[in-house]
C-alpha cells in the first residue's frame, strides 16, 4: 500500500528520515494504520485502470470488442478510442445489437 508522508519522521525500523510529500510503499497494514493514526503519513488511493471496456454490464478487452464489431460488419479500427467504439455500439439497431452480443459470447 502506498502512503504519503505528511509530517517529517524517522523510521523506527530503518532509521531513515522521511520528508513531507514522499511516497512510501508499505506492505504491513498495521504499520500503515499506525503512521496514519500518528498523522505522520496518509494512505494514497491508487487509481485502478479499468481492465477493459464496460458494455452490457460486462468488461471486454478492446481488441475483443473491435473484432466482434468487425465480425458483424461495423467499420471500426483498433486505434479507435473507447468513446468512439461505444458510440458505434450505440448506433447499432436491435438486430445488430443481438449479433454483437452473440459475437461477444453474451447470448
Amino acid at each position: 500500500m502506498k502512503v504519503q508522508v505528511i509530517t517529517e519522521f524517522r523510521d523506527k525500523f530503518t532509521g531513515k528520515l522521511y520528508q513531507p510529500g514522499e511516497v512510501l510503499v508499505i506492505e504491513d497494514e498495521a504499520r500503515v494504520e499506525d503512521l496514519a493514526n500518528r498523522e505522520l503519513a496518509k494512505p494514497v488511493e491508487e487509481k485502478k485502470e479499468p481492465k477493459g471496456i464496460s458494455l452490457f454490464e460486462k468488461e471486454f478487452e478492446k481488441k475483443a470488442l473491435v473484432d466482434a464489431l468487425k465480425g458483424i460488419g461495423v467499420q471500426v479500427t483498433g486505434n479507435m478510442g473507447e468513446k468512439t467504439l461505444l458510440d458505434k455500439v450505440a448506433e447499432l439497431d436491435e438486430e445488430s445489437t443481438v449479433k454483437l452480443k452473440i459475437a461477444l459470447g453474451i447470448e
